[in-house]
């Protein structure tokens, strides 16, 4: 979720925690800002990304939003918070880090990117995909409770937990509505007879509004929308073709971010070859659940390359030359090639 969101949920984990703490005698000074820090703590691996598009796919949202490591920050929030002279004793700061980093972990495992909650035992990403990563219905509902609060202080118990127990509703309710809709298609498509692989819905801008629809049959992966009052209502569709997992870890022998793509997609897609400079094939990868084709992303950013685009330049041989990334920078492939990363395995 975006940092807006984290930032309510660490002032409602405050204003709940605030009347417990000071019966036993704490002034509670400081108790805000450190559940505003431990809201957002996790986030701080997004510099993954200062040192390129494939260490922030690897790091972000890997040991800082692991349940293993959530104690150890919320320790270390707590000792930094009394050193700084909050007026919390030690387990107060503790627990209270504890339930703003919950947060963040429970909102960022709600969206489609997916978060290791299991690192560093394992890799994988956990998602149930019930809410879009920016929604903002949801974000102001969660801050509106925060200023009621802020300017009721008799009501300020109740709005604090009216808004963590929306924190944690809205996301589980929206998956619900996703694991309907989708049955709801899959229905559609058994009346039309249409004979197809895989289907698979997730949030898209809007959502439960509008859902992402993604129609695996054979080689092809087509993408629309679903509207929630009729998913019969014809959206734009995008023809892609599925990305074979055995090519990407061949060009990932040539350049390892590849071979990362491979492990982080979901729904590897690839856009039909186009010419590129030179005289070489450009052959563009995504992650079909980050296309921006529904209604709303599709308006917004038009034909800018979605997250986890990248474009691989290869020469007549299918040997990769060169490759660039969803911010357009380009990088050379040695002759010899980058080599595979040996961290991570694709799926199977």
């Amino acid at each position: 979720m975006d940092s807006v969101t984290h930032l309510a949920a660490g002032l409602l984990t405050a204003q709940a925690l605030r009347p417990a703490f000071t019966r036993t005698g704490s002034t509670a000074r400081g108790l805000t800002l450190l559940c505003i820090a431990a809201a957002n703590l996790p986030d701080l691996d997004s510099v993954a990304g200062w040192f390129g598009p494939e260490s922030y796919l690897l790091h972000h949202r890997g040991l800082t939003h692991s349940i293993f490591a959530l104690p150890l920050l919320a320790l270390m929030l707590a000792w930094a918070g009394r050193r700084l002279g909050a007026g919390l004793t030690l387990r107060q700061g503790f627990l209270a880090s504890a339930l703003a980093l919950a947060t963040h972990l429970f909102l960022d495992a709600a969206t489609a990117f997916g978060t290791q909650l299991l690192a560093p035992f394992s890799d994988a990403r956990v998602s149930f995909e019930g809410v879009f990563i920016v929604d903002p219905g949801f974000t102001a509902s969660l801050l509106l409770l925060a200023l009621a609060g802020r300017l009721a202080p008799r009501l300020t118990l109740r709005t604090a937990l009216a808004g963590l127990a929306l924190l944690i509703a809205y996301p589980l309710a929206g998956n619900a509505v996703r694991l309907g809709m989708q049955a709801r298609y899959e229905a559609l498509l058994h009346e039309r007879g249409t004979v197809y692989d895989r289907v698979t819905l997730a949030p898209d801008a809007l959502s439960p509004w509008y859902w992402k629809v993604m129609l695996e049959s054979g080689p092809e992966l087509t993408l629309t929308t679903a509207d929630i009052r009729d998913p019969s209502r014809p959206y734009p569709v995008l023809r892609l073709r599925k990305a074979e997992r055995a090519e990407l870890l061949r060009l990932g022998e040539q350049a390892s971010i590849f071979r990362t793509f491979a492990w982080f997609a979901e729904h590897p897609a690839e856009y039909p070859d186009t010419s590129g400079p030179g005289g070489l094939v450009a052959r563009r990868f995504v992650e079909a659940v980050f296309v921006n084709s529904g209604p709303v992303m599709g308006k917004i950013f038009k034909a800018r390359p979605a997250f986890a685009e990248f474009t691989a330049y290869t020469d007549a041989h299918g040997r990769l030359v060169s490759w660039s990334d969803w911010r357009g920078r380009t990088y050379a492939v040695p002759e010899t090639g980058a080599g595979p990363d040996p961290a991570h395995a694709a799926r199977p």
